[in-house]
């Protein structure tokens, strides 16, 4: 819902335009990957309500493998996202019906193994951890796109190759102001390679015991939802790619600030051929 500027309290706003948009964290990452050529498969869960009928009918739109779930008697996963045209900045309301809550016991160890990467959103915390093992049992790398903090999430922690959260999580996980040291108590709990998302896709790195930043590309934002999503997706086909971190977080930059110079989070996934041309001047 995009609006002329954000509301103030105790007012009233006119809207400018109303959209109807599929999203979600790794739904978005997934169908990047799908369009840029690699196989992919997302598992997920909706409610049986038209806005699951619109979830199901537009992720099948990818040309991935989609594995949806039906809830019944369930509502399904909603955003509302509140736009300022003029900042491009946004506000986001959700909510999640419990009963979509995924048991370790209702995830298919075989539907998750078959692939090199296990992407997760540790919605469903105790689920996120089951699949991780069998991941890494099956040698897959598992990579993190995470952003609230909850008991026992230190367990998925130490099970991921790739942990890729904003500085929210690492300064509410570190119970600090900053940042960096948040990024540094993030790090002593996760073996792999810890990567923070900041605001207008400046993106840092942890390592080796240096704090290493990658700054953002300069765009008009029209809004950024789904920005943080495609840097996910962008990061997964470079890691695929095999190309080096460097390369990697300069695409994830690229492709995450193109996705803010459009409406939607699917709808902003950029051209492989847009994203080179962003970053090729950077790269080494």
């Amino acid at each position: 819902c995009r609006v002329p500027h954000f509301p103030e309290n105790d007012s009233k706003v006119r809207m400018e335009r109303l959209l109807q948009l599929g999203g979600g964290q790794v739904a978005t990452a997934s169908s990047f990957c799908a369009r840029y050529g690699l196989r992919t498969r997302y598992i997920g869960c909706v409610g049986d309500d038209d806005l699951g009928e619109f979830a199901r009918r537009d992720l099948s739109k990818e040309s991935m493998d989609v594995l949806l779930d039906t809830v019944r008697g369930s509502t399904s996963h909603l955003s509302i996202i509140i736009v300022d045209r003029l900042t491009g900045s946004r506000t986001i309301v959700w909510d999640r019906d419990p009963k979509l809550k995924y048991e370790k016991s209702e995830i298919h160890k075989e539907s998750l193994i078959d692939g090199q990467v296990l992407h997760l959103d540790a919605n469903d915390l105790e689920a996120s951890i089951h699949a991780a093992r069998w991941a890494k049992q099956a040698g897959m790398k598992v990579c993190l796109d995470i952003d609230r903090v909850e008991p026992g999430v230190k367990d998925l922690l130490a099970l991921v190759d790739y942990l890729i959260p904003n500085t929210a999580f690492v300064k509410k996980f570190a119970e600090t102001s900053d940042w960096r040291y948040g990024l540094e108590a993030v790090d002593r709990h996760c073996p792999g390679i810890v990567i923070v998302t900041r605001g207008a896709l400046v993106a840092a790195v942890w390592w080796d015991g240096e704090i290493f930043e990658f700054p953002a590309y300069t765009i008009k934002t029209v809004v950024s939802t789904g920005a943080g999503d495609l840097f996910h997706g962008e990061f997964l086909f470079g890691l695929i790619q095999g190309w080096t971190l460097v390369h990697c977080l300069e695409f994830c930059n690229g492709a995450g600030a193109l996705a803010c110079t459009k409406l939607g989070a699917r709808a902003g996934i950029p051209d492989f051929s847009e994203v080179l041309a962003m970053v090729t001047t950077r790269l080494p």
